[in-house]
């Protein structure tokens, strides 16, 4: 067997033979056996791999799909398989080349050399099989979840060290756009903005490598809520007073045993080293939303509302209304991601963040609202054909969580009013009743709608709109009490009182509670940094 069968799976998937794309193999579900057999490279039970691709259905069903599945895969890559009545799996002897193997190879080596950083970098063309899915597969997609994490916390690896080797080179023009690709992948990491403002500084851009403090500063205060680190500090003020000689040591280079999780391979001080033993436990999320159903809190009022609106045909449509760090985009991962409904996972639950400024034209939206769907992306892919794929092959209860409405209104104008009466009118009159819409804002859909002179009727078929408030006393007593360390009754009703309940400022709080116990600290002195950590929140609430 001499053609090689290749697949790049980080990235959108490729999928060729003797280098000619494999044109035909259409089937979601044989690609993703095809993908899960490549990167596993042994035999699996037809048992097993039922259970992985249709786990929700029975067992009779789930492998006589199997069955089909395995027929489309013989019959355009049969001579790569070894398929029996009981197993399946890749031939021993087949010619297969997979870009992920390839990739930990090069990080892998003995001695990590510049060729090794550098294509493993350019192997990573995005996150594993990026805007691939399939219907009712559970397992396959926690699978698709693992490999995405360890691949993306990889390239962060591969991305540094090939970065820091090119300022070692002193290549700083091709160093710097291999930073700015690595803080792509993790914006809120400190050290890729380090390594960054090195590269600038030392390529003679000192007024960039100021700026990019800045951005530092800026990222890490609205998405984490916290201040630079005393090292990037100090970058800075080097930097600033034009002392280039020492911030390469700054910098950070990883070595063979260097983990992601510690990217500035520092030493810690036995009380540091007890900080951060507590830090890695704690539940407190204080800046991104809560995407883990486990650390969801509260809410309960609301998710009754939604169970009744949702568990019926036609699905029905809401709103969810609150102030900025509220809770409303945590709410709406909650039910994508939660058994919060009965049969939930059999519903489909398509999250989308206008924050991406990429889903502001209209094709782009529309091609991801179909590949979540799991349904053929036509070409060209317009409203018109959308409609048409939709309204023919929409057979799933489907719900679309549409985070930050205001966005999509106020920044994006190929999201017209014929846009929104399309989907309007997709939702009440062509698919049986199986599409709803869930929504985040600031405001009721149609005062936002009205202020940006839009009169699409899209905009008022929210029969039900939930105005977040702060968390019930139960449920944030319920949250406080994740704590690992055991927080006095005191200290309790003090966070109750100065949070006023509410998600974000409870989350700081706790936080700050847990850290000083963790260090030892007695005393209320605790408080007062909890509340210095209080003040921008509290800044930025007034000026809503």
């Amino acid at each position: 067997m001499t053609k090689v069968l290749k697949l790049a799976l980080l990235g959108p998937l490729q999928i060729s033979i003797a280098d000619e794309p494999l044109i035909g193999l259409d089937s979601g579900k044989a690609r993703a056996l095809l993908c899960y057999l490549v990167v596993n490279g042994r035999t699996h039970s037809r048992h097993a791999l039922a259970n992985l691709l249709w786990g929700e259905l029975p067992e009779s069903d789930a492998r006589r799909n199997l069955r089909g599945v395995l027929l489309k895969l013989r019959k355009f890559v049969e001579p790569y398989l070894q398929i029996s009545h009981q197993t399946v799996g890749l031939h021993p002897e087949a010619a297969v080349w997979v870009d992920t193997a390839v990739f930990q190879q090069h990080l892998g080596m003995g001695e990590r050399k510049a060729h090794d950083w550098q294509t493993a970098v350019q192997l990573y063309r995005g996150e594993f099989l990026q805007e691939f899915y399939i219907r009712q597969a559970p397992d396959f997609d926690n699978w698709l979840q693992e490999q995405r994490s360890f691949f993306h916390n990889q390239a962060i690896v591969a991305h540094h060290a090939w970065a820091s080797q090119l300022l070692a080179d002193a290549a700083y023009s091709q160093g710097i756009a291999v930073a700015r690709r690595l803080l792509t992948l993790e914006p809120t990491r400190e050290a890729s903005h380090r390594l960054l403002m090195v590269l600038l500084a030392s390529d003679g851009q000192r007024t960039a490598a100021l700026q990019q403090f800045e951005q530092c500063q800026q990222v890490l205060q609205a998405e984490l809520r916290v201040a630079v680190s005393e090292e990037t500090a100090v970058l800075h003020e080097q930097i600033r007073s034009g002392n280039y000689d020492q911030v390469t040591a700054i910098t950070g280079r990883f070595g063979q045993d260097d983990k992601v999780t510690r990217p500035d391979n520092v030493t810690l001080s036995p009380g540091h080293q007890r900080l951060q033993n507590a830090v890695t436990q704690s539940p407190f999320i204080a800046g991104p939303p809560i995407t883990k159903p486990n650390q969801f809190f509260g809410r309960e009022r609301e998710l009754k509302r939604l169970g009744m609106l949702l568990r019926q045909r036609p699905l029905q449509n809401a709103a969810i209304i609150g102030p900025r760090r509220s809770g409303k985009t945590s709410l709406l991962h909650y039910l994508r991601q939660a058994n919060w409904l009965p049969q939930a996972q059999n519903y489909r639950w398509i999250f989308i963040d206008f924050q991406d400024a990429r889903l502001g034209k209209q094709e782009a939206l529309l091609r991801t609202l179909l590949a979540k769907m799991a349904l053929d992306v036509p070409e060209p892919c317009h409203l018109e054909t959308f409609l048409d794929v939709v309204s023919e092959h929409l057979n799933q209860p489907t719900v679309i969580l549409f985070d930050e409405i205001g966005v999509a209104l106020t920044r994006y104008p190929e999201l017209d009013d014929a846009f929104w009466e399309s989907l309007r009118s997709l939702a009440t009159n062509q698919v049986d009743g199986n599409l709803g819409f869930v929504l985040s804002s600031a405001q009721p859909p149609d005062v936002l709608a009205q202020h940006q002179g839009m009169g699409s009727p899209f905009f008022n078929i929210f029969g039900y709109t939930a105005v977040l408030g702060p968390l019930s006393e139960e449920g944030a007593r319920n949250l406080i009490a994740t704590s690992p360390i055991k927080f006095a009754a005191r200290d309790v009703d003090w966070i109750l009182a100065e949070s006023g309940r509410w998600p974000m400022p409870l989350q700081i709080l706790c936080r700050e509670r847990l850290l000083s116990l963790s260090e030892g600290e007695k005393g209320d002195d605790w408080r007062e940094e909890a509340l210095r950590q209080l003040e921008p929140l509290r800044r930025m609430t007034k000026n809503q």
